[in-house]
């Protein structure tokens, strides 16, 4: 009875040390509303931990899931890759741990849609849009001429081939 007793509770004690038992439950989120079935069809989730990688598909709500893990550093994936990020970080996961994720998500660069619209989209105005210009930009003013006001917003000089075009001054947004 004793040496039965043992047995069990060593077969509880490994059973409870393997236990794999995290979730991960994530969204993705369409930057472009108008993507999201095509999102919904074609794109993967991809989580890789201890080396190993596993894939899910998306609903047609675009959830994902991931059940059953180790407590481990954990990296997450989309396939095709999106315009924005591609690779998370989640570090580790403790046991019991529930992680919702909300991953914004672009098959397009979502400012293309913008490039000959100056329209602000939260104003529906374009009096206070003015160009984002991207690199060194130099201001030249000729001698006792008075300098102008900025007609351009200053992007920086690092690009990512989907950067923004647009600064509306009256509601402070790039687009």
């Amino acid at each position: 009875m004793r040496e039965t007793f043992s047995i069990i509770l060593i077969f509880l004690g490994i059973s409870f040390c393997i236990a794999q038992n995290g979730v991960i439950n994530g969204k993705i989120i369409a930057e472009i509303p108008k993507e999201a079935e095509l999102i919904a069809e074609n794109t993967k989730v991809i989580l890789e931990i201890s080396g190993i990688e596993k894939s899910t598909v998306l609903d047609k709500n675009l959830n994902f899931s991931f059940r059953n893990l180790e407590s481990d550093s954990i990296r997450i994936r989309t396939e095709p890759h999106s315009y924005l990020r591609n690779t998370i970080i989640i570090g580790f996961l403790k046991p019991d741990d529930t992680v919702e994720l909300k991953i914004p998500y672009s098959l397009s660069c979502k400012y293309d849609q913008s490039k000959e619209i100056k329209t602000c989209p939260v104003c529906k105005k374009e009096d206070k849009v003015i160009p984002i210009s991207y690199g060194l930009i130099i201001q030249r003013t000729k001698k006792g001429e008075e300098k102008k006001e900025k007609e351009y917003k200053s992007g920086g000089c690092m690009t990512t081939g989907c950067d923004p075009n647009w600064y509306c001054k009256r509601d402070e947004i790039n687009f």
